[in-house]
Protein backbone atom coordinates (compact mmCIF):
# COMPACT_ATOMS: atom_id res chain seq x y z
CA UNK A 1 0.00 0.00 0.00
CA UNK A 2 1.01 3.56 -0.47
CA UNK A 3 -0.32 5.57 2.74
CA UNK A 4 -0.33 9.15 3.16
CA UNK A 5 -1.84 11.62 5.76
CA UNK A 6 -3.89 14.71 3.99
CA UNK A 7 -5.76 17.55 4.75
CA UNK A 8 -9.59 17.80 2.96
CA UNK A 9 -12.09 20.07 4.38
CA UNK A 10 -9.39 21.17 7.31
CA UNK A 11 -9.46 18.33 8.73
CA UNK A 12 -6.05 15.76 9.06
CA UNK A 13 -6.78 12.64 7.12
CA UNK A 14 -5.35 9.14 6.37
CA UNK A 15 -5.60 7.59 3.22
CA UNK A 16 -4.64 4.84 1.02
CA UNK A 17 -2.81 5.66 -2.67
CA UNK A 18 -4.49 4.09 -5.45
CA UNK A 19 -3.50 5.79 -8.77
CA UNK A 20 -4.31 9.70 -8.86
CA UNK A 21 -6.77 9.05 -5.44
CA UNK A 22 -6.63 8.64 -2.09
CA UNK A 23 -8.75 7.01 0.18
CA UNK A 24 -9.87 7.67 3.24
CA UNK A 25 -8.82 4.87 5.37
CA UNK A 26 -10.97 5.74 8.40
CA UNK A 27 -13.79 6.01 6.43
CA UNK A 28 -13.72 2.92 4.39
CA UNK A 29 -12.58 0.86 7.47
CA UNK A 30 -15.94 2.47 9.17
CA UNK A 31 -18.58 1.91 6.42
CA UNK A 32 -17.18 -1.50 4.93
CA UNK A 33 -16.95 -3.16 8.72
CA UNK A 34 -13.82 -4.71 7.51
CA UNK A 35 -11.56 -3.34 10.72
CA UNK A 36 -11.32 -0.98 13.31
CA UNK A 37 -11.91 2.74 12.07
CA UNK A 38 -9.55 3.65 14.55
CA UNK A 39 -6.18 2.09 13.97
CA UNK A 40 -6.37 4.57 10.87
CA UNK A 41 -5.74 7.55 12.90
CA UNK A 42 -2.41 7.67 12.24
CA UNK A 43 -0.16 6.03 9.66
CA UNK A 44 2.06 5.45 13.36
CA UNK A 45 -1.62 3.82 14.72
CA UNK A 46 -1.91 1.84 11.26
CA UNK A 47 1.54 0.29 11.65
CA UNK A 48 1.22 -0.56 14.72
CA UNK A 49 -1.33 -2.58 14.30
CA UNK A 50 0.58 -4.85 12.23
CA UNK A 51 0.50 -6.90 9.22
CA UNK A 52 -3.67 -7.37 10.57
CA UNK A 53 -4.42 -3.78 10.30
CA UNK A 54 -2.40 -3.32 6.84
CA UNK A 55 -4.48 -6.32 5.77
CA UNK A 56 -7.69 -4.82 7.03
CA UNK A 57 -7.17 -1.67 5.36
CA UNK A 58 -6.49 -3.15 1.80
CA UNK A 59 -9.66 -4.76 2.30
CA UNK A 60 -11.32 -1.94 3.26
CA UNK A 61 -10.43 0.34 0.30
CA UNK A 62 -10.73 -3.42 -2.28
CA UNK A 63 -14.95 -2.75 -0.60
CA UNK A 64 -14.90 1.00 -1.71
CA UNK A 65 -13.68 0.42 -4.86
CA UNK A 66 -16.47 -1.95 -5.59
CA UNK A 67 -18.94 -0.03 -4.09
CA UNK A 68 -18.06 3.40 -5.87
CA UNK A 69 -15.61 6.18 -5.13
CA UNK A 70 -17.77 8.02 -1.95
CA UNK A 71 -14.51 7.33 -0.27
CA UNK A 72 -11.66 8.91 -1.98
CA UNK A 73 -10.75 12.32 -3.55
CA UNK A 74 -8.24 13.10 -6.00
CA UNK A 75 -5.23 13.91 -5.75
CA UNK A 76 -5.26 17.54 -6.80
CA UNK A 77 -8.04 17.97 -4.70
CA UNK A 78 -6.30 17.44 -1.62
CA UNK A 79 -2.86 18.49 0.75
CA UNK A 80 -0.57 15.95 1.42
CA UNK A 81 1.85 16.37 4.58
CA UNK A 82 4.40 14.26 5.27
CA UNK A 83 3.47 10.81 5.66
CA UNK A 84 4.54 10.80 9.22
CA UNK A 85 4.18 14.39 10.42
CA UNK A 86 6.12 14.01 13.61
CA UNK A 87 7.74 10.53 13.41
CA UNK A 88 8.89 9.76 17.30
CA UNK A 89 12.61 9.24 16.19
CA UNK A 90 14.35 10.87 13.20
CA UNK A 91 17.52 9.27 12.83
CA UNK A 92 19.79 9.78 10.11
CA UNK A 93 23.04 8.79 9.05
CA UNK A 94 26.05 10.72 7.62
CA UNK A 95 28.60 9.15 5.23
CA UNK A 96 26.78 6.67 4.18
CA UNK A 97 28.13 6.63 0.26
CA UNK A 98 31.93 6.37 -0.36
CA UNK A 99 31.07 8.66 -3.17
CA UNK A 100 29.83 11.82 -0.73
CA UNK A 101 32.56 11.24 1.81
CA UNK A 102 35.18 11.72 -1.25
CA UNK A 103 33.40 14.65 -2.87
CA UNK A 104 33.64 16.23 0.23
CA UNK A 105 37.10 15.55 0.98
CA UNK A 106 37.07 12.89 3.31
CA UNK A 107 38.03 9.48 2.63
CA UNK A 108 36.49 5.95 2.58
CA UNK A 109 38.77 3.71 4.58
CA UNK A 110 36.58 0.52 3.91
CA UNK A 111 33.74 -0.82 5.56
CA UNK A 112 34.99 -2.81 8.02
CA UNK A 113 36.65 0.07 9.72
CA UNK A 114 33.67 1.79 10.01
CA UNK A 115 30.40 1.83 11.99
CA UNK A 116 27.04 3.90 11.30
CA UNK A 117 27.08 7.27 12.54
CA UNK A 118 23.28 8.37 13.05
CA UNK A 119 22.29 11.78 14.33
CA UNK A 120 18.42 12.91 15.41
CA UNK A 121 16.59 15.76 13.61
CA UNK A 122 13.30 16.95 15.65
CA UNK A 123 9.94 16.77 13.67
CA UNK A 124 9.92 20.52 13.40
CA UNK A 125 12.38 19.70 10.87
CA UNK A 126 9.36 17.51 9.28
CA UNK A 127 7.61 19.33 5.96
CA UNK A 128 5.70 17.55 3.03
CA UNK A 129 5.80 17.45 -0.61
CA UNK A 130 5.27 20.97 -2.13
CA UNK A 131 6.05 22.66 1.20
CA UNK A 132 9.08 25.55 1.31
CA UNK A 133 12.04 24.95 3.48
CA UNK A 134 12.38 28.41 4.53
CA UNK A 135 16.30 29.49 5.44
CA UNK A 136 16.76 31.96 8.25
CA UNK A 137 19.39 34.45 8.10
CA UNK A 138 21.65 32.11 10.41
CA UNK A 139 22.19 30.53 7.57
CA UNK A 140 25.00 31.44 5.32
CA UNK A 141 24.61 27.72 2.76
CA UNK A 142 21.90 25.51 2.50
CA UNK A 143 21.79 22.08 0.54
CA UNK A 144 20.10 19.06 -0.82
CA UNK A 145 20.40 15.38 0.48
CA UNK A 146 18.62 13.06 -1.32
CA UNK A 147 17.80 9.90 0.84
CA UNK A 148 15.91 7.35 1.05
CA UNK A 149 14.14 6.40 4.52
CA UNK A 150 13.28 3.59 6.03
CA UNK A 151 9.76 3.37 8.49
CA UNK A 152 9.80 0.96 11.62
CA UNK A 153 7.02 -0.89 11.64
CA UNK A 154 7.15 -2.91 14.61
CA UNK A 155 8.67 -1.98 18.01
CA UNK A 156 12.84 -3.99 18.36
CA UNK A 157 15.93 -3.44 20.39
CA UNK A 158 19.32 -5.23 20.30
CA UNK A 159 18.14 -6.54 16.81
CA UNK A 160 20.53 -8.91 14.29
CA UNK A 161 20.53 -7.55 10.64
CA UNK A 162 18.28 -10.43 10.08
CA UNK A 163 15.90 -9.37 12.43
CA UNK A 164 16.00 -5.58 11.78
CA UNK A 165 14.57 -6.17 7.56
CA UNK A 166 11.77 -7.30 9.30
CA UNK A 167 11.18 -4.66 11.42
CA UNK A 168 10.57 -2.72 8.66
CA UNK A 169 7.05 -1.28 7.49
CA UNK A 170 8.39 0.37 4.51
CA UNK A 171 10.11 3.19 2.75
CA UNK A 172 9.93 7.27 1.80
CA UNK A 173 12.15 10.06 0.13
CA UNK A 174 13.81 12.54 2.42
CA UNK A 175 15.83 15.78 2.37
CA UNK A 176 18.34 15.98 4.65
CA UNK A 177 18.68 19.70 4.09
CA UNK A 178 21.64 21.26 5.27
CA UNK A 179 23.15 24.39 6.62
CA UNK A 180 26.83 23.93 5.90
CA UNK A 181 27.46 27.50 7.26
CA UNK A 182 26.02 29.23 9.93
CA UNK A 183 26.53 33.40 10.70
CA UNK A 184 26.17 33.42 14.22
CA UNK A 185 29.46 32.89 15.18
CA UNK A 186 31.42 35.44 12.95
CA UNK A 187 32.63 37.47 15.72
CA UNK A 188 32.81 34.64 17.94
CA UNK A 189 36.09 33.14 19.00
CA UNK A 190 36.64 29.47 18.33
CA UNK A 191 36.19 27.08 21.15
CA UNK A 192 36.57 23.67 21.49
CA UNK A 193 33.45 21.52 19.93
CA UNK A 194 32.09 24.13 17.78
CA UNK A 195 32.66 22.53 14.82
CA UNK A 196 30.82 19.45 15.69
CA UNK A 197 28.25 21.51 17.43
CA UNK A 198 27.56 23.97 14.33
CA UNK A 199 27.37 20.43 12.49
CA UNK A 200 24.32 19.76 14.49
CA UNK A 201 22.72 22.47 14.49
CA UNK A 202 22.96 23.00 10.84
CA UNK A 203 20.28 19.94 10.56
CA UNK A 204 18.43 20.88 13.29
CA UNK A 205 16.67 23.81 11.80
CA UNK A 206 12.50 24.05 10.94
CA UNK A 207 11.78 22.85 7.97
CA UNK A 208 14.74 21.14 6.56
CA UNK A 209 13.32 17.60 6.50
CA UNK A 210 10.89 17.56 3.55
CA UNK A 211 9.22 13.76 3.65
CA UNK A 212 6.82 11.99 1.25
CA UNK A 213 5.13 12.14 -0.55
CA UNK A 214 3.62 9.00 0.89
CA UNK A 215 4.56 6.00 2.65
CA UNK A 216 5.18 2.84 1.06
CA UNK A 217 4.55 0.03 2.40
CA UNK A 218 7.60 -2.60 2.47
CA UNK A 219 5.99 -5.50 0.36
CA UNK A 220 5.52 -3.40 -2.78
CA UNK A 221 9.20 -2.51 -2.93
CA UNK A 222 11.31 -5.54 -3.85
CA UNK A 223 14.70 -4.27 -4.28
CA UNK A 224 15.29 -1.89 -1.54
CA UNK A 225 19.13 -2.46 -2.47
CA UNK A 226 18.35 -1.60 -6.10
CA UNK A 227 16.45 1.96 -6.66
CA UNK A 228 17.42 4.57 -8.63
CA UNK A 229 17.57 7.91 -7.03
CA UNK A 230 17.59 11.33 -8.73
CA UNK A 231 17.49 15.18 -7.62
CA UNK A 232 16.92 17.88 -10.00
CA UNK A 233 18.31 21.31 -8.57
CA UNK A 234 15.93 24.25 -10.69
CA UNK A 235 15.30 21.61 -13.33
CA UNK A 236 19.28 20.24 -13.16
CA UNK A 237 19.58 16.84 -12.63
CA UNK A 238 22.52 17.16 -9.55
CA UNK A 239 22.39 13.44 -7.75
CA UNK A 240 21.74 10.41 -9.89
CA UNK A 241 22.63 7.10 -8.11
CA UNK A 242 21.28 4.04 -6.81
CA UNK A 243 20.16 2.58 -3.04
CA UNK A 244 22.75 -0.29 -3.34
CA UNK A 245 26.08 2.02 -3.48
CA UNK A 246 24.84 2.58 0.64
CA UNK A 247 27.72 1.45 3.00
CA UNK A 248 26.04 0.23 5.30
CA UNK A 249 22.15 -1.46 4.39
CA UNK A 250 19.15 -0.37 6.07
CA UNK A 251 18.76 -3.54 7.93
CA UNK A 252 22.83 -3.01 9.39
CA UNK A 253 22.21 0.47 10.24
CA UNK A 254 18.55 -0.49 12.12
CA UNK A 255 20.82 -3.51 14.30
CA UNK A 256 23.46 -1.07 15.07
CA UNK A 257 20.91 1.68 15.95
CA UNK A 258 18.86 -0.35 18.23
CA UNK A 259 21.43 -1.39 20.41
CA UNK A 260 21.24 2.06 22.01
CA UNK A 261 17.29 3.06 21.34
CA UNK A 262 14.11 0.88 21.47
CA UNK A 263 12.94 1.78 17.51
CA UNK A 264 9.38 1.69 17.49
CA UNK A 265 6.59 1.66 15.10
CA UNK A 266 6.51 4.72 13.16
CA UNK A 267 10.29 5.80 13.65
CA UNK A 268 11.98 6.40 10.76
CA UNK A 269 15.75 5.94 10.03
CA UNK A 270 17.05 7.74 7.11
CA UNK A 271 20.22 6.24 5.10
CA UNK A 272 22.13 8.85 3.32
CA UNK A 273 22.97 10.88 0.62
CA UNK A 274 24.97 9.76 -2.38
CA UNK A 275 27.48 12.45 -4.46
CA UNK A 276 25.86 15.52 -6.08
CA UNK A 277 25.26 17.79 -2.91
CA UNK A 278 25.44 21.77 -4.18
CA UNK A 279 28.41 22.37 -1.53
CA UNK A 280 30.86 20.79 -3.95
CA UNK A 281 29.62 22.41 -6.65
CA UNK A 282 29.43 25.29 -5.47
CA UNK A 283 25.41 25.48 -5.61
CA UNK A 284 23.63 26.92 -2.59
CA UNK A 285 19.23 27.07 -1.88
CA UNK A 286 18.53 30.65 -2.39
CA UNK A 287 14.85 31.47 -2.20
CA UNK A 288 12.64 30.92 -6.01
CA UNK A 289 14.67 27.57 -6.75
CA UNK A 290 12.96 24.60 -6.74
CA UNK A 291 13.95 21.27 -5.58
CA UNK A 292 12.75 17.25 -6.62
CA UNK A 293 13.96 14.64 -5.44
CA UNK A 294 12.62 11.12 -6.97
CA UNK A 295 13.49 6.96 -5.73
CA UNK A 296 12.47 4.55 -8.08
CA UNK A 297 9.17 3.33 -6.91
CA UNK A 298 8.54 6.21 -3.86
CA UNK A 299 7.14 8.85 -6.03
CA UNK A 300 8.53 12.36 -6.33
CA UNK A 301 9.10 14.46 -3.87
CA UNK A 302 9.34 18.73 -4.59
CA UNK A 303 9.98 21.41 -2.72
CA UNK A 304 10.60 25.25 -3.33
CA UNK A 305 12.81 27.35 -1.00
CA UNK A 306 11.96 30.76 0.66
CA UNK A 307 13.74 33.16 3.39
CA UNK A 308 12.42 33.49 6.46
CA UNK A 309 12.99 36.89 7.70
Amino acid sequence: MKLATYIHDQHQRVGAIVGDRVFDLAATLQASGKGNPAQAASVIALLAAGARGLEEANAAVTWAQAHGVQFAHSLNQVKLIAPIPCPGKLLCLAGNYASHLLEGGGTFPGKEKMIPRFFSKPCTSVVGTKDAIRVPASTGFADWELELAVVIGKTGRNLTAAQAADHIGGYTIFNDISARELTFRKDLPLQEGDWFFDWLVGKWLDTFGPMGPWLTTADEVAHPDNLRMQLWYNGQLQQDANTGQMIFSPAEAISFISQFVTLQPGDIISTGTPAGVGHSKKLRLNPGDQIRGEIEGLGVLENSVERLD
